[in-house]
């Protein structure tokens, strides 16, 4: 498990993180090591983590792909409790290899968490600061000396969090070590919520005219009845169908359980309502079924992963990049 030191634990609950990255640096792999720490902060209502995007120099770095990306001087970073280095192909024939491998060794004797994506782990195989740690590596560089790295651990796994240090194989890997680092820093209970609101968001729709007639007849009274709510044995009745028959027909072709869907609906529908920019809260609350506004913060943060006012006020600037 990764071990924030002492004062961090004490100062701040925030999961501070540096990404550092160098020239042609893979752009794919920071995308998707970002992703979670913005779902993350959006799920909980509030900034749980920050980054900052940093180099040596602090100039604007050219992704893989030639995209320009404004960075931070690596010495001038704020606190951090983890920084990840992200690099791009051809390590050792790269100008600054030398001055990367020598920051690249103070850095190794923080008391912070050190973690690499895919090839830059080789890097911090090379200074000896996976000795001694279960990694996940991708392939070896053909031109490493044989017998090198013997005292590496690897694991046959995607990535690994082993204490202080952070690997993955490649940038696809990339979104499950941030996960687990989230899950060992804030809990698994956030990202079991955090996957759970991807795959809702992920299901297609049903074609209707696919349906079986019972649902289809189903899903119109719902829609009807979003403010003035049916409870589930009323439409079951309604359908001239038993409850569990019901719950069979959504579970079989929407992968979820009327009330479920019932309760996405009138979530859908409080959204366009608020970004319509109408209605008072409380008004879109009430018409859409839900009986107080704590109710239905509760239920719109779990579904989308913002507050309600979010929808219509612009997120602030702060100092870090957050979300």
């Amino acid at each position: 498990m990764l071990q924030l030191t002492k004062p961090c634990r004490q100062k701040t609950p925030l999961l501070r993180i540096g990404f550092w990255l160098t020239e042609a640096f893979d752009l794919y792999a920071l995308a998707n090591a970002l992703e979670p720490l913005r779902q993350a902060n959006q799920m909980a209502g509030r900034s749980i983590c920050e980054w900052q995007i940093l180099s040596l120099e602090g100039q604007n770095l050219n992704a893989s792909n030639g995209i320009a990306t404004a960075t931070s001087r690596l010495d001038q970073a704020q606190p951090l409790d983890v920084l990840i280095l992200c690099c791009g192909e051809n390590l050792r024939a790269r100008a600054d290899h030398q001055s990367l491998l020598q920051q690249l060794c103070r850095w190794a004797v923080q008391p912070i968490g050190l973690g690499a994506m895919g090839n830059a782990g080789w890097l911090l195989a090379q200074i000896g600061a996976l000795d001694g740690y279960r990694c996940s590596l991708p392939e070896p560089d053909p031109l490493a000396q044989p017998g090198r790295f013997n005292d590496l651990t690897p694991v046959a796994a995607p990535f690994c969090v082993d204490r202080q240090r952070l690997t993955c194989v490649g940038p696809q890997a990339v979104q499950g070590l941030m996960h687990e680092l989230l899950a060992q820093t804030h809990g698994r209970g956030l990202v079991l919520r955090m996957k759970q609101h991807a795959a809702r968001q992920a299901r297609p729709l049903l074609p209707m005219h696919n349906a079986h007639p019972k649902l289809q007849a189903a899903l119109a009274l719902m829609n009807d009845h979003l403010t003035n709510m049916l409870g589930i044995d009323e439409l079951a009745e309604s359908m001239g169908i038993s409850r569990r028959h019901l719950e069979r027909l959504f579970k079989r072709n929407l992968g979820c359980s009327p009330s479920r869907h019932y309760l996405d609906l009138r979530l859908q529908q409080a959204r366009q309502l608020l970004q319509a920019g109408k209605h008072p809260m409380s008004d879109v609350a009430s018409q859409c079924g839900f009986i107080s506004l704590q109710h239905f913060f509760r239920c719109y943060r779990h579904y989308f992963g913002a507050h309600p006012r979010d929808e219509r006020a612009p997120s602030p600037h702060p100092r870090f990049l957050t979300a």
